[in-house]
């Protein structure tokens, strides 16, 4: 079986915590664990860290673990014996500030800065847009609404407030969850809510504190804000991700599918990793096959150049965690085998000179030569990331040395991370690196492989050249 260049995200819930499920997974193909900090306490996600760590051991994979941090999520709060409460059209509901336990006609919410900025006539968006109040009046203390679109309430549901200006700043919870992850090992943290490029710097400040600068931040693009700052996030951020889900409640829907694209090609262009996540099979939840939309979205989001696909309820709390891996697995392959309409790396500025320029080389050399494979001898990534940006259809084999490296390469499209020696002179480690090649990419009796290594040092002898050779 050809090795699959779109990797897979699943998040881990309720429904796959049990190890064996860990396994099944992996196995399926899951590239990235995620790990959502806006459910469950910092033991929960400790344990489950851990489990994942042990799967992949037992797998022999380098499985990445990806933290993502609540943000400023707006949340009802508590209902009397947690029961949902009805909601009638045209009726009259008080969204409080507090803490308190809520019911029929009044509910809390503890993000206070809301009834501050709301204004009458606005839109308040309540358990991803499925109910629907409009502000009558508001005050410090408590938000007067009338109900649009009614239902049932649930606690501890989310609330949008498409075009209120909130801010964006780091809650206190992010940082100590985000200080908790670093320690605990995570390979790569996801940022909610992003609206801008100082966002990012903030988080980047606590990780340079933390002694782990170098772990990825992904910035979920969630608000219409990110999508006017995306130049600049693109340019801070080390990967980003099109949310979906407040996304499509924060814009007009009919945008998202044009923002996506746009966020794709840009992240592109940029040789930024970009992840395509929220309701991808969310039919899956509850039924063994997603829809032919579904299918179709998936397959969209290959062609459109995502790096990842993001499962989250799917796997987390769905009837069908395993089988809904295996369908992405199989829509993704499908897509990857028709040609991708573009390829190449238009204006990417994080990497000029020499660097770019042996990467092209490699690239060119493996399509003209039908290579199996192209071997990046890499101890930080770099050549690695420079390769996956320019799409090539073979797939990159990431030799390092460094186990947290590894991990972080699933990330990038079309990159294979293995683990390898790379002490001794080029020749030692190219022969060292072949057979570690051979195994983990399934290359059959002599395949072609190109052989690449940059480094910004033109001094250091043997560190820049591609060569080409048989398996």
């Amino acid at each position: 079986m050809t090795v699959r260049h779109t990797k897979i995200i699943a998040t881990i819930g309720p429904a796959s915590r049990e190890p064996h499920v860990i396994d099944e997974l992996i196995a399926a193909g899951v590239d990235i664990v995620r790990l959502n900090f806006s459910h469950g306490t910092q033991a929960d996600h400790a344990q489950k860290f851990h489990m994942v760590r042990e799967a992949a051991k037992r797998a022999n994979r380098h499985i990445a673990i990806l933290q993502d941090l609540s943000g400023p999520k707006i949340r009802i709060g508590r209902l009397v014996d947690g029961k949902p409460i009805l909601l009638e059209p045209g009726a009259p509901l008080v969204v409080a500030i507090g803490d308190d336990i809520g019911g029929p006609g009044r509910v809390f919410t503890n993000y206070a800065e809301l009834a501050l900025k709301v204004a009458k006539g606005d839109r308040l968006l309540i358990d991803d847009g499925k109910l629907e109040l409009e502000v009558v009046s508001a005050s410090p203390a408590e938000i007067h609404t009338r109900v649009i679109d009614g239902g049932e309430l649930g606690e501890h549901k989310g609330i949008n407030a498409p075009h209120v200006p909130l801010r964006s700043e780091m809650t206190e919870k992010d940082r100590r969850d985000l200080a908790f992850g670093l320690a605990l090992g995570v390979d790569m943290v996801a940022l909610s809510f992003v609206q801008a490029a100082d966002d990012i710097n903030r988080a980047r400040a606590v990780m340079v504190e933390a002694g782990r600068p170098k772990v990825p931040i992904i910035a979920k693009l969630e608000r219409p804000e990110a999508i006017d700052h995306l130049d600049e996030i693109l340019e801070a951020s080390d990967a980003v991700m099109v949310a979906r889900g407040d996304l499509g409640l924060e814009i007009p829907l009919e945008r998202v599918p044009r923002v996506q694209k746009e966020i794709l090609r840009k992240a592109h262009a940029r040789g930024v990793p970009a992840i395509v996540a929220t309701q991808v099979l969310e039919s899956m939840r509850l039924e063994p096959r997603p829809t032919r939309a579904e299918a179709s979205d998936a397959a969209g989001a290959v062609d459109g150049g995502a790096d990842a696909i993001m499962l989250s309820g799917e796997t987390a709390t769905g009837r069908y965690p395993v089988r809904s891996v295996e369908v992405l697995d199989a829509i993704i392959r499908d897509a990857e085998s028709m040609p991708l309409p573009w390829a190449g790396v238009e204006g990417q500025q994080a990497s000029v000179g020499h660097t770019r320029a042996l990467s092209d080389a490699a690239v060119t050399l493996a399509r003209r030569s039908g290579a199996h494979a192209i071997v990046a001898v890499t101890r930080e990534g770099q050549t690695a990331r420079l390769l996956s940006a320019a799409r090539p259809p073979a797939i990159i084999l990431a030799a390092t040395d460094n186990e947290e490296v590894a991990r972080r390469l699933n990330l990038w499209r079309g990159v294979v991370p293995m683990v390898c020696d790379l002490r001794g002179d080029i020749e030692e480690v190219i022969s060292r690196v072949v057979d570690g090649a051979v195994e983990r990419s399934k290359a059959p009796d002599n395949a072609t492989l190109v052989f690449v290594n940059t480094a910004a040092d033109l001094d250091r002898g043997g560190s820049n050249f591609v060569r080409i050779r048989r398996a």
